[in-house]
């Protein structure tokens, strides 16, 4: 069965509100028709069975949300859905039935979209824009594959429908390309999967899930088109050293970069990243002037780029990244959203974990800074947002009433946030943030190699050369930020919305454990979701105050408090923060969350944080102040570091 690329047929013309109409391919049906008269209780039983596929579909691709009614399915059940989605008719009703979701949806009217206001307003473009995609936001072509994937050349692996067809239909298959090499953390023998190129690697994934879509189309109605807004899309299941060790993507973003400031009579460029992209860009800044990297000199920075978008940048890491190497935790977990649910269902915790520990940006996305930023046993900075905890039955909405003078009870009773590991047999000892790292790796020997890549901890002089090397550039509390005094950077974000903070464990049954080579199981700990302690604690997790993925101290601190400091910023360029308060529609109206959402991916279509971004590649600079409403102040300082 060969795969295709997206369709698109031209649209008719049609009245402004009329809705439109997609044209479908109908070269299944006859054979379909008389298949389904012969055989009417298969069809009945199929149809039942497409239309629950339809419906989980829909939710894993559109929604975060739990979906209880199909994961509760019997297992007899979703066998037999994979049986049928693997016969030869069903391949063909499967893959017409998966196509119908390759259509890009309409992004919205245009009496909705931020950029066509702004563009009767006369804004129009200015700087250059290079935008860096976050975690999994790129799609993955295959080169090179196994016998499983020989007819799928440059098909992608990862961010297409086919994706998922291929999940349903060889889940063995799709596991060994996507994995890489545990000893190198680069390709297995005999496979190559590589980052698409272009707007296209980024702007949706599996069909109509904008992630880039709306952003690029409101940069268009101001003005934007190829010549003068990019993707630098990158293979996200790798730490930033092997990136350039692999592909040379520093070395490529670099040409990229100059080139959009030639070809844009010499404006300098805006560089836009979300999420992970976050320590990608922050490790260019030092690669790029390094005599250890690109070796392009101290003024580079602050003689290409205009200003720095850090889009829910995790910063200083985030607390879900523990869960996926741990146990394999998947359940919306580094921006998997709802396809970690097809994960979970297919894979045992011990095969989703051998995963994630093969992904090295997952262990880069780890908390950085140690107790000094997430907390001891007895305290956290954060400690003070925990009333976005989730809600118990007795509470309305997300947000639960906290007095701060009551911290001393509240810590005495449910604990801290520096407690990100507890443990409730008493043989393994709780862990705060800084032993987590030691944790993985005594679990795990593989993960030594991504270990000795990346740093963590706080330097006491981060201006000391000994801290100009690639295992300390994700890390922004051991180096400092380039001299590029007419530089700008805007920190947006959302804030409002319970996030993962921290987990309690219990040993895994060794008898349903599956082991390593030596004989230790792969998966020694398993989360205790029967302990709740709500409204703080739930199902074994601890929330506190974020966009859903990222702590608000990750999302935050730098930008509030450590970029502002000398230590950090020698040369003292500004440094604003935007939050956006997560106030989504209903699921009703909108299943991403509508125009006010700030949930960490949806965020990207949120519309006021898309005009802050049209204003900042304009250089409408003064129609971005800052605005905080959180208690990142407050946090930041209860963070013990010693800034000048």
């Amino acid at each position: 069965m060969a795969l295709r690329h997206r369709r698109r047929h031209a649209e008719p013309e049609r009245e402004a509100d009329a809705p439109m109409k997609i044209p479908r391919k109908q070269s299944w049906h006859e054979q379909a028709t008389d298949h389904v008269l012969s055989h009417r209780r298969y069809s009945v039983l199929m149809g039942a069975l497409l239309g629950v596929a339809g419906f989980a579909l829909l939710n894993v691709l559109y929604l975060e949300h739990e979906m209880p009614e199909v994961m509760q399915l019997p297992a007899e059940s979703m066998k037999l859905l994979r049986e049928k989605f693997k016969s030869e008719w069903s391949k063909r009703v499967s893959e017409d039935l998966l196509a119908g979701f390759d259509y890009r949806p309409l992004l919205s009217s245009a009496d909705d979209r931020p950029g066509l206001r702004m563009r009767r307003e006369n804004l129009t473009a200015h700087s250059p824009v290079v935008m860096l995609p976050g975690f999994t936001s790129t799609g993955l072509e295959i080169w090179n594959g196994s016998e499983c994937s020989k007819a799928y050349f440059r098909q992608r692996m990862w961010g297409t429908t086919r994706m998922l067809q291929q999940f349903m239909m060889n889940q063995k298959c799709w596991l060994e390309h996507v994995m890489l090499n545990r000893t190198t953390g680069l390709d297995p023998d005999g496979i190559k999967l590589r980052p698409a190129n272009g707007l296209e690697a980024a702007d949706y994934v599996i069909g109509g899930y904008w992630v880039w879509g709306k952003i690029i189309e409101n940069l268009a109605d101001i003005g934007y088109d190829t010549n003068s807004m990019y993707m630098a899309p990158y293979d996200w299941r790798l730490t930033p050293v092997l990136m350039e060790q692999r592909d040379r993507y520093f070395t490529k973003l670099k040409y990229l970069i100059e080139m959009a400031k030639v070809t844009n009579d010499g404006k300098k460029v805006v560089v836009v990243s979300h999420s992970y992209a976050t320590q990608v860009w922050y490790f260019f800044m030092q690669w790029v002037e390094s005599q250890h990297g690109g070796n392009a000199g101290p003024q580079w920075i602050d003689q290409h780029i205009e200003a720095f978008v850090n889009i829910a940048g995790s910063t200083l890491g985030t607390v879900k990244s523990i869960s996926a190497l741990l146990s394999g935790e998947m359940k919306d977990t580094a921006e998997l959203g709802g396809l970690s649910r097809f994960l979970e269902f297919f894979f045992a915790p011990s095969a989703r974990a051998t995963l994630a520990r093969s992904w090295a940006s997952v262990f880069t996305m780890l908390p950085i800074g140690g107790e000094a930023i997430w907390g001891t046993s007895d305290s956290a900075p954060d400690d003070i947002a925990s009333r976005f905890a989730v809600a118990s039955e007795s509470d309305q909405g997300d947000e639960v009433t906290f007095n701060s003078t009551d911290m001393p009870l509240h810590l005495a009773r449910h604990g801290s946030n520096g407690q990100v590991l507890q443990f409730t047999n008493e043989t393994y000892s709780n862990l705060t943030a800084a032993g987590i790292r030691e944790t993985l790796v005594s679990i795990d020997p593989y993960l030594k190699l991504v270990h000795s890549l990346v740093d963590a901890n706080p330097a006491e002089d981060p201006s000391s050369a000994e801290f100009d090397h690639p295992r300390f550039w994700t890390n922004p509390l051991a180096t400092r930020l380039p001299h590029a005094p007419n530089m700008k950077i805007f920190c947006l974000y959302g804030v409002g919305k319970p996030v993962e903070r921290g987990y309690v464990y219990q040993a895994n049954n060794p008898e349903d454990a599956a082991l390593n080579e030596d004989g230790s199981p792969v998966v020694p700990f398993m989360l205790r979701t029967e302990h709740s302690d709500l409204p703080w604690i739930k199902t074994g997790i601890r929330y506190s105050d974020g966009d859903g993925t990222v702590p608000l101290i990750s999302l935050g601190y730098m930008c509030a408090r450590g970029w502002r400091s000398e230590t950090y910023n020698p040369s003292g360029m500004e440094v604003r923060v935007r939050e956006y308060k997560h106030d989504p529609v209903s699921i009703i109206f909108d299943p991403r969350g509508g125009p006010a959402t700030s949930d960490h991916v949806d965020i990207m279509g949120n519309h006021d944080m898309i005009k802050d971004i049209l204003h900042v590649a304009a250089g409408a600079y003064d129609q971005v102040p800052e605005r905080i409403s959180s208690d990142i102040m407050a946090i930041a300082d209860r963070v013990k570091l010693n800034l000048k």
